[in-house]
């Protein structure tokens, strides 16, 4: 997970407080509440906290999944680099085709030549949109991973927030040895992570989407020879 750290002095001061129940001069180190001061809640007083920990169970999801789709995309690379291997083969023989058409000078021999070419030139213009939409495709595929482990980090500290917050709403004494701003900021900065992370996913897959249309729609001149010749 990607929690934010204030650097080696923070996190020294993290380790000993939990090492000593969390307490050091009146406040605690992190922006955790341990499981013994929640345990001080009554079942009707978790409400909260049982909300935010069904968001970050559905966060959790998202980022298995995230991670599950940025494994299946491989098979697109795969295709594609197929195809580029397939657009190279038909420019070769289109290429052996021209010459030895220019050598005969027949014209049914020359029109074939000059129809191969162009068929070979499309097929690798898909090809290479092919390829590029597959690297479209992972950048934009690794940036939601990276939202969704953002938004787990979210999930987190709206856990947190929400037990100190019953704490607090409970009149528990211990909740006044941490540090609530602390706690707010944890959780102002997971969600300004979130939300950056998830506009540049949401702006990647824009430009994949785009990609795969520029790529289908030479596929489709491919399939159709006629559509190529009058585009």
């Amino acid at each position: 997970m990607h929690r934010k750290m204030t650097g080696v002095l923070g996190a020294a001061f993290l380790a000993t407080a939990c090492a000593h129940g969390g307490v050091q001069g009146g406040k605690t180190g992190g922006e955790t509440v341990s499981d013994a001061d929640f345990g001080r809640l009554q079942a009707g007083q978790t409400g909260p906290v049982d909300e935010a920990r069904q968001f970050l169970a559905s966060a959790r999801d998202e980022s298995a999944r995230a991670k599950l789709r940025l494994q299946q995309m491989q098979q697109e690379d795969d295709l594609a680099k197929a195809d580029q291997q397939v657009a190279d083969a038909d420019a070769k023989r289109a290429e052996a085709q021209v010459r030895l058409a220019n050598e005969n000078r027949e014209p049914a021999a020359l029109e074939s030549a000059r129809k191969m070419t162009e068929s070979a030139k499309i097929r690798h213009q898909a090809a290479d949109a092919r390829l590029d939409y597959a690297n479209q495709l992972a950048a934009a595929r690794q940036a939601s991973v990276k939202a969704a482990e953002r938004q787990v980090a979210l999930g987190e500290a709206r856990v947190e927030w929400a037990k100190l917050q019953a704490l607090q709403q409970a009149g528990v004494p211990a909740a006044t040895k941490y540090d609530a701003g602390g706690f707010q900021t944890r959780l102002n900065d997971a969600q300004k992570d979130f939300d950056t992370s998830m506009q540049k996913a949401r702006e990647l897959e824009t430009q994949s989407t785009a990609a795969q249309q520029r790529w289908q729609d030479l596929q489709r001149q491919v399939q159709s020879p006629s559509a190529a010749s009058t585009g």
